[in-house]
Formats: structure tokens, C-alpha cells, sequence
């Protein structure tokens, strides 16, 4: 029995230690790439190029992600992870809701020129890639949206805004935010964001932001 019982403690330990090992190894290749599709975009990445830059056998590399998409998808996640956690991070710690929305504006502009700056995709190449992450999109949105109806609700407790439909108006302002990131992206043949071009992009967002505040206030 003891002998079993040390068997037992023996495998469970090694099966922890390897998920350990592979956990960190993925994480490994993701920072890897997320650095790499910074410099060249996704389109100029080759999977040789990620995994020389680890020191990795292409074939280790397609051990853990199959192809370029879904690794470029895991560092999507990633980034889409660390923009819910310092957003999260600026609700617990400010009070007022108006300027949580502006900062919830401002940070979610720079996240969106991050993500396109590191595809710098051709428009149809990107309309290509898009049907894979649809899943992934669809989710973030919906933990945005939660986001936005955390602010609202604080607003409403502090007596500051008067919403009828929370649901609806979290949607509405999503969706004409998307709308003015939309008119930049369609004039462009490829998706990279210079820093004018943000500025400009940046300054007609907290614009539209304080405008939608004031509709958004008790009168």
C-alpha cells in the first residue's frame, strides 16, 4: 500500500510539473510572437522566424499551436486579458463616473491600435483572418459590454446618470465607438495606425465621449 500510495504522489507530481513546463513554454512563444508581429506584423512572420527567435525546431513550435492563425489568436487573448484587467484595475480605483468612461475610452483606443499594429494586414487579407476569430471577438465584446454597464450602474447608484436601458445604451455607445475607429481603418489599404493618425483618432473619441456623458447626466 505504501508503495502504491508513493507511486500515486510520484506521477501526480510529474504530471503537474510537466503541465508547469508546458504552461510556461506556451507562454514563452506567445510574448515570443506578440514581440516579433510588433516589428513585422503578422503577414511578414513566418512560424521559422518565431521559432529561431526561441531557439525552437519548427516542429516543437507546430507541437503547440498548429499554425500562424491560432498563435496569432492567443496573442489577441493576451492582449484582449490585459486591457479587461487594467480597465478592472481603473474601476476599483476611481469613483467618478464620468472620467472612468473617459479613461475606459482612451485605454480602449490604444489597445485597438495595438491589436491592428500588430497585423499591419492588407484589408482583404484581414477579412480573411477575421471568420477565425469571430468566437474570440464576439467574446470580448460582451466582456466589454459588462464593463461599460459596470460604469453606467455606478453613475446611476451616484445619482449622476439617468439610464432607462442600461443594456441597450452599453450597446449604443460600443457601437458608435466602433464606428469612429471605422472611418479611419476605411480609408487605409493596410491596417497599421501612425502616431498622428491616433492623435487625431484619440482626440474625436474623448470628443464623442463627453458628448454622450452629457446625454447621459440627471437633469
Amino acid at each position: 500500500m505504501l508503495y502504491l500510495h508513493l507511486f500515486i504522489k510520484m506521477n501526480i507530481s510529474r504530471f503537474t510539473s510537466e503541465k508547469t513546463e508546458k504552461t510556461d513554454k506556451v507562454q514563452m512563444i506567445i510574448e515570443a510572437s506578440q514581440k516579433r508581429f510588433g516589428l513585422f506584423g503578422i503577414e511578414k512572420t513566418s512560424m521559422r522566424e518565431i521559432a529561431d527567435d526561441l531557439n525552437l525546431s519548427k516542429a516543437s513550435l507546430y507541437y503547440y499551436f498548429p499554425d500562424k492563425e491560432s498563435l496569432y489568436k492567443a496573442v489577441v487573448e493576451k492582449e484582449q486579458a490585459e486591457f479587461l484587467s487594467n480597465i478592472s484595475d481603473r474601476i476599483s480605483s476611481i469613483n467618478e463616473p464620468e472620467q472612468l468612461l473617459q479613461e475606459y475610452a482612451g485605454i480602449r483606443l490604444s489597445y485597438f491600435r495595438t491589436l491592428l499594429n500588430l497585423s499591419r494586414l492588407r484589408l482583404e487579407a484581414y477579412s480573411d483572418l477575421k471568420p477565425g476569430f469571430r468566437e474570440t471577438l464576439e467574446n470580448f465584446k460582451g466582456k466589454e459590454k459588462e464593463i461599460i454597464k459596470e460604469i453606467f450602474k455606478k453613475g446611476i447608484s451616484g445619482g449622476i446618470f439617468f439610464i432607462d436601458d442600461v443594456d441597450q445604451t452599453a450597446s449604443l455607445y460600443l457601437d458608435l465607438l466602433k464606428g469612429l475607429r471605422a472611418t479611419l481603418v476605411n480609408e487605409k489599404k493596410k491596417l497599421f495606425i501612425e502616431q498622428e493618425e491616433f492623435d487625431r483618432l484619440l482626440e474625436k473619441t474623448i470628443a464623442f465621449t463627453n458628448f454622450f456623458i452629457r446625454g447621459l447626466k440627471c437633469k
